[in-house]
C-alpha cells in the first residue's frame, strides 16, 4: 500500500504542471461558447465553459478538467472513452473537482403524482431500473420487500418502493405530494469510463444517480480515485467491471441502494484508506 501511495503522490505533484491542457468549468459564470482555457472570462469567447458535456467535448489526451466549486451541484454526467480521454502514468487524464458535487437529480414534474388510495401515490418515470426519491433535499427510505411479495400493503408511511414499472410512495402527512419538493435520480451514472487508461479523479462527490456514482468498464486500467465520495446512488457507489482496475485513496462510499463497492467480471478495486460502508467489496 505504501508503494502505491507514493506513486499517487508522485502523479499528483509532478504530473499536473506539465499536462498539455486545462479545461475550466463554471456552471454559474461559464458559457459553452467559451474555449474553457481560463477560469475567468477574458473576452468574447475565452473563459470557462458552463457544462460537463462541453468540457468532455473539448478534452484531449492527458488534459485536466477543472471544476469550480460554486456551491451548486453540476447536474449531468461524464463519459470518458478510449485513448482521447486517457493519459500516461505520469501525465494522467484528470478531473479535479475542488469539492464540487455532480448530481443526477431532477425535480418531479408537476402533475406526475397519481393517487392510488388514501395515502398511497405513484409516479411513472420514463426510465426504468433503480431509483432514488428525495423530499426537501433528503433521501427517503426505500422499502425492499422479499422476492415475489406484493409490497404495497406492507409498506410503511414515509417509504417508497419500485413496483411493476412505477414508483410508489406512502404519504406520512396530510399534504398533497404536489405541494412538497420531491426529486428523483434521473441520470444513469455520474462518471462512466470505457476502455480508458491512466485517469485521475479527485475531490468530487457523485450523488443521486439511478445506477452508479462511477462505473469503470471495458478494460479500464490505471484508474485512481483520490478523495472521491459516492453516495445515495440507486445501485452502487463505485463499480469495476469488464476486467478493469481501480484504486481508491481516501473518500467515502455510503448510502447507495444495493452495493457500496461492486466488483465483477474479472475486475479489481483496491480501497486504500477509503471509508466504505460495507467493510469489503461486493462481488456479483
Amino acid at each position: 500500500m505504501f508503494g502505491r501511495l507514493v506513486t499517487l503522490i508522485a502523479v499528483v505533484v509532478f504530473a499536473i504542471p506539465v499536462i498539455a491542457g486545462e479545461i475550466y468549468v463554471d456552471s454559474s459564470l461559464g458559457r459553452d461558447s467559451y474555449d474553457g482555457a481560463s477560469i475567468e472570462s477574458r473576452g468574447a469567447n475565452s473563459g470557462p465553459v458552463a457544462s460537463l458535456e462541453r468540457a468532455i467535448q473539448l478534452a484531449q489526451f492527458s488534459d485536466v478538467i477543472v471544476l469550480r466549486n460554486t456551491g451548486i451541484p453540476y447536474y449531468g454526467s461524464i463519459s470518458l472513452t478510449g485513448e482521447r480521454h486517457s493519459g500516461t502514468r505520469y501525465r494522467p487524464f484528470a478531473i479535479e473537482g475542488n469539492g464540487a458535487t455532480i448530481s443526477g437529480l431532477r425535480s418531479v414534474p408537476p402533475g406526475s403524482w397519481q393517487q392510488v388510495s388514501q395515502n398511497l401515490w405513484k409516479i411513472t418515470l420514463t426510465r426504468k431500473g433503480y431509483y432514488r426519491l428525495l423530499r426537501n433535499d433528503r433521501s427517503l427510505p426505500e422499502y425492499v420487500p422479499q422476492d415475489g411479495l406484493e409490497p404495497l400493503s406492507t409498506m410503511k408511511a414515509g417509504h417508497w418502493v419500485a413496483w411493476r414499472g412505477s414508483l410508489y410512495f406512502r404519504q406520512d402527512g396530510v399534504n398533497h405530494p404536489e405541494d412538497e419538493a420531491f426529486a428523483y435520480a434521473a441520470d444513469q451514472t455520474g462518471i462512466s469510463l470505457h476502455q480508458v487508461s491512466n485517469v485521475l479523479i479527485s475531490n468530487v462527490t457523485l450523488q443521486h444517480f439511478r445506477f452508479d456514482g462511477l462505473h469503470a468498464q471495458g478494460l479500464c486500467d490505471g484508474i485512481i480515485l483520490d478523495n472521491v465520495t459516492a453516495m445515495e446512488n440507486g445501485r452502487a457507489g463505485v463499480v469495476s467491471s469488464g476486467a478493469s482496475r481501480i484504486e481508491l485513496f481516501g473518500g467515502k462510499i455510503t448510502g447507495n441502494g444495493r452495493h457500496q463497492l461492486l466488483v465483477m467480471n474479472r475486475s479489481f478495486a483496491i480501497p486504500n484508506d477509503c471509508d466504505i460502508e460495507d467493510s469489503s467489496p461486493v462481488g456479483k
